[in-house]
């Protein structure tokens, strides 16, 4: 099966979001990687760059921020859709995200349609 350009790379350090928002991509036919902290999610990025079009990042990780995530990932791919989300209210985050090189932001809690909605417009696949 030919996996390259079709996966979603999903930071998320609490369980229950993380995993229903991959079984959500992969309802979406994309090809899902996990990670509970920033420095776990870079090590996939690096190892699957090829294969991941979008990285879904919550932006308060342990172990490297959701922000030095996106930096770092938008530097190796730039091309990547990078979306971030956080339940922090956090009055500039969102401003934060997109001079750090993301493309969207989400607040959290969001509803996981638009969230799937948002990623296949930035993905260009309405």
């Amino acid at each position: 099966m030919d996996t390259s350009g079709n996966a979603v790379l999903v930071v998320e350090d609490q369980d229950e979001i993380r995993k229903l928002v991959a079984l959500l991509f992969e309802m979406e036919q994309f090809t899902v990687y996990q990670a509970t902290t920033g420095l776990q999610a870079l090590h996939t990025f690096e190892e699957h760059r090829d294969e991941i079009i979008l990285l879904l990042t919550d932006l308060g990780l342990p172990e490297m921020g959701g922000l030095e995530l996106v930096e770092r990932v938008r530097a190796m791919k730039p091309n990547t859709k990078i979306i971030g989300t956080s339940g922090y209210g956090r009055q500039n985050i969102r401003e934060e995200l997109l001079k750090a090189g993301g493309d969207e932001f989400i607040p959290k809690p969001f509803v996981v349609d638009e969230l799937v909605k948002i990623s296949k417009r930035l993905l260009g696949r309405s």
